[in-house]
């Protein structure tokens, strides 16, 4: 048998296999809430050995793609407790990419439509994201020009991150 199936020990967690699937980005969130449709993905790849899920913004600040799933509300929390239930029912193992995407972001996913935040100013030139469009599809957008977060601001982005993994555990 090949290594790469074999049980493998992970700081004490055991893995089914050496499999590990990649986050991607599956735009499925509805209201940024995790849906059936991201149930059902989820669990119809829980064979993997570890699963590591697209990117959940820990805050509305933090938010850079259309349609993805937070992890900072409560219904958010209770839409991801059923993606990672139907994991373990497989005897997979789930983990969350927890995601601020700084400057690669639009001003559609800020609040209140300001810049979004950064460690820089600079606008990530000729790259796009995806904005909120009709009928839940998305539009293609440049990123919107951010700003530089003032050093009174980063304990604030690091609590969005120490809350999203307790909401996450």
């Amino acid at each position: 048998m090949s290594e790469l199936l074999n049980v493998y020990t992970m700081n004490e967690i055991s893995l089914n296999n050496r499999v590990v699937m990649a986050p991607m980005t599956r735009s499925r969130a509805y209201n940024l809430v995790p849906t059936d449709s991201m149930v059902t993905y989820y669990r119809q790849r829980a064979t993997a050995g570890l699963i590591v899920s697209e990117g959940s913004p820990v805050s509305m600040e933090g938010r850079g793609q259309a349609y993805t799933p937070g992890i900072y509300t409560d219904e958010q929390i209770e839409g991801w407790k059923k993606v990672t239930e139907a994991v373990h029912r497989q005897g997979g193992k789930i983990f969350i990419q927890l995601w601020h995407v700084g400057r690669s972001s639009h001003i559609a996913h800020q609040p209140d439509g300001q810049a979004p935040v950064s460690s820089v100013s600079r606008i990530a030139e000729g790259c796009t994201t995806h904005i909120p469009g009709d009928n839940y599809q998305s539009v293609r957008a440049f990123h919107s020009q951010p700003r530089a977060l003032t050093t009174d601001e980063i304990p604030r982005v690091t609590q969005d991150f120490v809350k999203a993994a307790k909401n996450a555990i």
